[in-house]
């Protein structure tokens, strides 16, 4: 075997290879050192702050909601969020048995969160009222901790529950305006922090920071507290009287496009959300004037009119006649009265809500008009409101729709839009012939009075002309007057009105016994300042009119603005004021032939309307021994 022979040469030549590899070590060290205390210093230096600090978030304020005279609608108030810090917890059965006593916790469950050694904070509970969290603080107990937070209230409850939405148990908006509005409402969270050793036992002594919260914006509403409240009211009492599926209304300023007032039921207290079933709380939150779709029925016939008269497709002495129907495509198309009008001017059509005129008027115009000013009045188009969820409406596909459906449309029939639509469309050709485009928030403002920023109103576009919108205003206001919805006349005030009566589909089939029921008015009639529109979907009682079940909750609103804004009646209708007492008493007519009935009625000096085709009246509206106005509508039941 050769034996090595280590020569000062190779020697030399080792200790230079063994000194180069400890120059790129300490090379490698030294650049490992550079980046770490250079390019990441700021990173490294944020996470041992995280692992020697303990930080307790501060929420911000969320902004308070105003209506437009500035009474509060949603506000927010100082609570603690109750936090557990386990090294300084020095008896654990202590703390576990106050926090689930004074917080209505189960036991065990704080007991596991005090004794968790693997986190070195636990959250125990969020939003706790003030009180509660003196009390805890009172007690002396070592290892409770607490952070500010916010909780939000509505002083009303069940109050504009849609439209305001809610929040998050966290306040972040959830639904409604607290929803669309949230990034201006949520304002920006603070923080405070103290120094801890490596177990999280906090060190006295030591440098701590607290950073504070920075508040939302505030929101002021166009919506008119005391207006809101009367239709509050008035849905209730829908949902009462008439027991239908659901009952909305709005009531719109038609010269602006500003929402004064708007409400859906059922609903619920938005303090106490219906959490534990989402169904009925997804249900109820659904603001069903703007997501939703109906077929309007004949509050649709004043923009065919609007239409036809734009066009010069008609006049007011224009005559129609009308047997009862009218065929088209082979189908026979019925108007409500069965036996039908007769001879009759384009007033009168719109007074009587008579389809043929109607039917005769959507053929007149043709389909590309018709659709042409479906687009004018905004029909399968968003309104842009400020609100999520917004539906555009249902629009037959203009290549597919045939004559019968166009003769359907002129009546309300066949088209599908959301209640928000149809009355900013109505309010368009009462206001002189403007789109407005439909909004909630008047201004949106900083606490500090720092930022603010105010919306106008926003003229999309021309519908119909003065001339036009002058005689719809005359129109309508004969519609009352007429006696179509004569209960909705308000002594002394010109109003104007036109009720709807719409049956429901399932499928493609009607479907038996089910309706829509509305009415849309104005007030003033001769220069409109509110436009109201009410939609009750299903009632189930024996009258479904519009004129029944819709207009005299229309008419307890309007009484209700007349008061509030202390508005006196007007003197060349102070003889209204006589003419309007109820002074005459229904006869009971079950039982009677429809001729022996209808003669009575006449008599009396009454209008009627009829429901079903029979011979024999089976049931009547209102009840005998009810008084009634003189030209009062009677329904009867065949």
């Amino acid at each position: 075997m050769k034996k090595s022979v280590y020569t000062t040469y190779s020697m030399q030549k080792r200790l230079v290879a063994i000194l180069m590899l400890l120059v790129l070590f300490f090379c490698l060290l030294s650049g490992r050192l550079v980046y770490l205390q250079v390019f990441r210093a700021e990173f490294l230096q944020k996470k041992a702050e995280s692992q020697w600090t303990r930080d307790l978030p501060i929420n911000a304020e969320r902004g308070t909601i105003f209506d437009r005279n500035g009474i509060e609608l949603a506000v927010s108030y100082t609570t603690y969020d109750i936090f557990v810090r386990r090294s300084n917890v020095e008896d654990e059965n202590a703390v576990a048995s106050l926090l689930s006593k004074k917080l209505n916790l189960n036991y065990d469950d704080v007991l596991k969160k005090v004794s968790n050694n693997k986190v070195s904070e636990s959250l125990i509970k969020m939003q706790v009222e003030s009180s509660v969290a003196k009390e805890l603080k009172n007690s002396g107990v070592a290892g409770i901790y607490y952070s500010e937070n916010t909780k939000r209230y509505y002083p009303f409850g069940d109050f504009l529950t849609q439209v305001l939405g809610y929040t998050t148990i966290d306040n972040i908006g959830q639904s409604g305006l607290e929803l669309f509005y949230d990034k201006f409402l949520k304002g920006i969270n603070g923080y405070s922090s103290v120094q801890s050793d490596i177990k999280g036992t906090e060190l006295y002594n030591t440098m701590d920071s607290y950073i504070p919260s920075v508040a939302g914006n505030d929101l002021t509403l166009t919506i008119d507290y005391q207006i809101q409240l009367l239709c509050e009211n008035a849905t209730n009492l829908i949902m009462q009287n008439e027991k239908p599926k659901s009952a909305q209304m709005i009531v719109l300023n038609p010269n602006t496009g500003e929402i004064l007032a708007m409400t859906s039921k059922p609903s619920f207290d938005l303090n106490n959300p219906p959490r534990e079933d989402i169904q009925q709380l997804l249900q109820n939150s659904k603001n069903l004037s703007i997501v939703d779709v109906y077929e309007p029925g004949s509050t649709f016939k004043v923009l065919t009119t609007a239409t036809a008269l734009e066009e010069g497709k008609t006049t007011l002495e224009d005559r129609f006649y009308d047997p009862g129907y009218r065929i088209v495509d082979g189908e026979k198309i019925k108007c409500w009265k069965h036996i039908g009008h007769g001879s009759q001017t384009m007033v009168d059509g719109l007074n009587n809500s008579c389809n043929s005129v109607f039917v005769d008027l959507a053929l007149r115009l043709g389909k590309d008009k018709m659709y042409e000013y479906f687009e004018k009045y905004g029909f399968g188009n968003l309104s842009n409101v400020d609100f999520a969820g917004e539906s555009g409406g249902i629009l037959m596909d203009k290549d597919t729709a045939k004559k019968v459906d166009l003769a359907r449309m002129g009546f309300g029939q066949a088209i599908a839009v959301t209640p928000l639509q149809e009355i900013r469309a109505i309010s368009s050709v009462v206001n002189g012939g403007i789109l407005y485009q439909p909004y909630f928030v008047k201004k949106i403002s900083s606490k500090n009075g720092a930022y603010e920023k105010e919306f106008s109103p926003v003229a999309v576009r021309r519908t119909v002309s003065e001339d036009t919108s002058s005689k719809i205003r005359y129109m309508l206001e004969q519609v009352i007057k007429k006696a179509n919805a004569i209960e909705s006349f308000i002594p002394g005030f010109k109003v104007g009105g036109k009720t709807g009566t719409s049956q429901k589909y399932v499928g493609n089939s009607i479907a038996s016994g089910k309706f829509t029921s509305s009415f849309v008015g104005t007030f003033p009639a001769d220069k409109p300042e509110y436009i109201i529109l009410v939609v009750v979907d299903e009632p189930s009682g024996a009258n479904y009119y519009g004129s029944v079940v819709a207009t005299p909750y229309a008419k307890l609103v309007f009484e209700g603005i007349i008061k509030y804004k202390n508005l006196e009646p007007s003197d060349e209708l102070a003889s209204d004021l006589k003419r309007m007492e109820k002074n005459i008493e229904m006869p009971n007519l079950v039982g009677k032939s429809l001729s022996e009935a209808v003669g009575i009625i006449t008599n009396l000096g009454l209008q009627y309307e009829l429901d079903g085709e029979g011979g024999t009246v089976n049931a009547q509206y209102p009840a005998p021994t009810t008084l009634v106005y003189k030209n009062g509508i009677v329904v009867l039941s065949t």
